[in-house]
């Protein structure tokens, strides 16, 4: 703020007489003594008129305050508005007013006919009218007394012209510039490579017009002091590029050298080339701002685009699924039948970092980076699967079966073997065999539907998954899923095994949410291997696992209600050949059987006990005949049934099973 100096105050006093410094002789007062009053009587008066002149003064400057007080003192003005006099609202309005109008002014540059003009809000200028009201308020009012009073004299001499307020934001006036900038159209162009096929050539350099950004601004500067309107010429200058073309001579030799030879990729004695022409495509091209010359160019390579263009070309020619391995008992010891493979994965954005290193670098072949996937059944570990002993073993015995039943007994015994179960997993008849189809080799052969004996694919499979459920049985696995036949069959009590050890699966249509199933629980922290064959006339099912140390022990059967036969019935069957008559079911008392099993640990502690509970259905003689051959069959409806048999049996307790004898229950055969 511009401090004005106070008025001049000059006292003029009368000149002495020669001698007025003597001193005079005691008693005597010489003429010249007498002008010395005179003198001192002036000078008293004098003094007396300037304590007067400075008390007038105080009490003006005082009254001058009092009449301000809620104001801005008289002569103030603040850029170009005299707020002097104002009270402070006033003033504090005037200047926001003021401020507003200069924001929504602008500032217009031109160029080569063109005008490029914006708003001064818009280009980061903001004015401050609260500071420059502060400032105002402020004069008179000074801290000091000399400085109050140099303050007041200042305003009688002039006015006090205090500047307004303003602030510049330089990354908003820099956008506008950049704005100009892309508008003038002539940005500096590096000099670059151009890369067709193979060749490579040298693209020179232009120089370019950008706005002159040092003089603009000082343009805006000038004309907001002034506070005139901004317009001018817009200030430009000459940018020189970055990068010139002799800068990129050794660079382009460099990459011609690389162009004359391919890339190869090796992965387990597999040799892949990549054209140099291919690669070509993928160069990228970057100039650093911070340096200059041939030091700002870099060469490089696009990494997404060459990651993928590599993932298409070799990835299926490198990438492997994980394969687990067969494995099978060879009486000793568990052995692969059939090796695992690991799995392998390329990872493909990796491989692009190493092919430019290669290309750009001249570094030759680079190996194939990527990841393997370790097959859950390794054959070159296989001691961590914890197979080590044989469990128990499951026999049955289908000798006169039809050749399409034996067929599909072979072929279900077959897709079983080898069959492996996690710990703490759960085996499943039917996903271990799939669904029964004949492209897999299955055949038509009888098998109980539900009520009734038909014919289907894959009939006497069940002779398969009985033979499962006996080596479960008595390996002591927990049982979560059995459903036992609806009749008694033949076949299952060859060998002495007694009625109801067998298990029956259904599979009505793929969905595997419709079949009945055969499913036990490996609760052990090692891996079980069911393991099957066949020899024309038996089918057996060997389970291993690590050794548990368990006894199984095994009450059954017991037998329960018996149920009287069937009526003979005739069922003609128009599909029949002429003159058909065919016995399909025989008569059979139905009765109930149940098999107590009860597992203990290796200190001889009961881990679980069950009663396996069957019900059998009793069965008529049924006969199948031809329309023509109706009533000629030995069925006789009213023939007189013979007693049941009389027997002491044991009362037997209905668990686990009894559901799957509910009447309509399907329970297919073998």
């Amino acid at each position: 703020m511009r401090r004005h100096a106070p008025f001049p105050m000059t006292l003029r006093l009368p000149a002495l007489p020669a001698g007025a410094g003597e001193r005079p002789l005691p008693g005597v007062l010489p003429v010249a003594a007498v002008g010395g009053v005179r003198g001192r009587r002036l000078l008293a008066r004098a003094a007396t008129g300037g304590a007067l002149l400075l008390f007038l003064l105080a009490t003006t400057l005082l009254l001058l305050r009092v009449a301000n007080a809620d104001r801005v003192y008289p002569a103030v003005v603040v850029a170009d508005v005299a707020v002097g006099g104002l009270t402070a609202d006033a003033a504090a309005e005037a200047l926001r007013g003021r401020a507003a109008a200069i924001e929504a002014s602008t500032a217009a540059f031109s160029h080569d006919g063109k005008t490029w003009e914006a708003p001064l809000r818009d280009i980061g200028i903001t004015v401050e009218p609260d500071a420059g009201l502060a400032q105002a308020l402020g004069v008179g009012r000074e801290p000091g007394a000399w400085d109050r009073l140099n303050s007041m004299a200042g305003l009688v001499r002039d006015d006090e012209r205090i500047p307004l307020p303003m602030r510049l934001d330089h990354a908003a006036l820099s956008r506008w510039f950049d704005a100009i900038d892309r508008e003038l159209g002539a940005p500096p162009r590096n000099a670059s490579l151009a890369i067709e096929g193979t060749t490579v050539e040298i693209v020179p350099e232009l120089a370019g017009i950008v706005v002159d950004r040092p003089r603009a601004v000082s343009e805006i500067e000038t004309g907001l002091a002034m506070l005139r309107p901004i317009a001018a010429v817009l200030p430009t200058s000459d940018t020189p590029p970055a990068v010139r073309a002799a800068d990129l001579e050794a660079t382009r030799e460099r990459l011609r050298a690389a162009m004359a030879v391919p890339v190869q990729v090796t992965h387990r004695g597999g040799l892949w080339t990549l054209p140099a022409a291919d690669l070509g495509r993928f160069v990228t091209q970057s100039v650093d701002p911070r340096q200059q010359g041939a030091a700002a160019f870099s060469l490089g390579m696009d990494q997404s685009g060459l990651a993928a263009w590599l993932d298409e070309r070799l990835a299926s020619e490198i990438e492997a699924e994980a394969s687990d391995a067969e494995v099978g008992w060879n009486g000793e010891r568990l052995v692969s039948t059939v090796p695992s493979v690991d799995g392998v994965a390329l990872r493909a954005d990796d491989l692009a970092g190493l092919v430019q290193e290669s290309y750009l670098g001249g570094l030759g072949a680079v190996a194939a980076p990527v990841d393997i996937d370790k097959p859950t059944i390794d054959s070159n570990d296989l001691g961590a699967l914890g197979v080590t002993t044989l469990l128990a073993r499951g026999s049955s015995n289908y000798s006169g079966s039809s050749d399409g039943r034996a067929t599909n007994v072979e072929v279900g015994a077959a897709l079983l073997n080898g069959t492996l179960v996690p710990p703490r997993g759960e085996y499943s008849f039917n996903h271990s065999i799939g669904y029964i189809t004949e492209e897999k080799g299955f055949v038509e052969a009888q098998v109980i539907l539900g009520e009734e004996i038909g014919s289907d694919i894959g009939g006497g499979i069940c002779q398969v998954s009985t033979t499962v459920f006996r080596a479960a049985y008595f390996a002591g696995m927990p049982v979560t899923e059995w459903w036992p036949h609806r009749w008694r069959i033949p076949f299952y009590e060859y060998d002495g095994w007694e009625p109801g050890l067998d298990a029956s699966i259904l599979q009505p249509s793929p969905d595997p949410a419709t079949w009945g199933d055969f499913r036990f629980e490996n609760p052990t922290d090692s891996w079980l291997l069911v393991e099957s064959w066949t020899d024309g006339v038996n089918v057996v099912v060997n389970l291993y696992g690590a050794d548990l140390g368990w006894t199984v022990e095994s009450d059954g059967p017991s037998l329960g209600e018996k149920f009287q036969v069937e009526p003979d019935a005739e069922v003609v069957d128009p599909e029949l050949e002429p003159g058909t008559i065919n016995q399909v079911e025989f008569a059979a008392i139905g009765e109930e059987v149940g098999h107590l099993r009860r597992v203990f640990d290796r200190d001889g502690d009961l881990l679980w006990e069950r009663n396996f509970y069957t019900k059998f259905f009793p069965q008529g003689n049924v006969w199948k005949v031809s329309p023509d051959m109706k009533g000629d069959s030995p069925a006789d409806p009213d023939r007189k049934l013979p007693p049941l048999p009389v027997e002491v049996g044991v009362e037997v307790e209905v668990e686990g099973g009894a559901e799957a004898q509910t009447p309509g229950q399907p329970a297919p055969d073998g």
